[in-house]
């Protein structure tokens, strides 16, 4: 009898090991949410995410469609959508990035799954794009709230485009 115990012990800890990080979590993703939305309740419609636990709350902005790139409308317009567009991409567990490009000369701001893929590439998701011509990687690090963006924006000689993580370091572990 002792025999098994030790058996199955031995075989449980490398299938532990192995499990997907969610099999393991289970307990922790249902005590917190995330909720992405428009908050168009101020002069500047901005795309909130919500985290929540049983405890509390956290309000982080995420995009916020500024004057200089769109007009009331489209700003109300787009931020609706990609607020829609982004929680539909959180639920699917798909695209992990947002990303700056250049399409048919127009500056776009699309999800992608990883880092190297274009707004054009297969399985990306083009969330907006602009009427002005500007630089795309200006546009979106000009439209990330401050927990999204680094310090500074990435220099157009050595990048083409920028790509932001949809979950930050700082809060992102809280939800695992």
């Amino acid at each position: 009898m002792i025999r098994w115990k030790i058996f199955a012990t031995i075989l449980t800890i490398p299938a532990l090991a192995l499990a997907p990080k969610s099999t393991l979590s289970v307990h922790a993703s249902t005590a917190t949410s995330i909720k992405i939305t428009c908050n168009q309740q101020t002069d500047i419609p901005t795309i909130i995410t919500t985290l929540a636990s049983r405890e509390r709350s956290y309000d982080i902005p995420m995009l916020s469609f500024l004057p200089e790139y769109f007009s009331p409308e489209a700003a109300s317009t787009n931020c609706g959508t990609t607020a829609t567009a982004l929680q539909t991409l959180y639920d699917d567990h798909k695209m992990n990035y947002l990303a700056s490009d250049t399409i048919n000369e127009k500056p776009v701001v699309c999800a992608v799954e990883r880092r190297g893929l274009g707004c054009d590439s297969f399985n990306s998701q083009l969330l907006f794009s602009l009427e002005k011509t500007v630089s795309p990687a200006k546009v979106l690090y000009d439209m990330l709230g401050s927990d999204f963006k680094s310090s500074q924006l990435p220099s157009p000689r050595t990048v083409s485009r920028i790509y932001t993580d949809l979950r930050p370091s700082w809060w992102w572990p809280f939800t695992k």
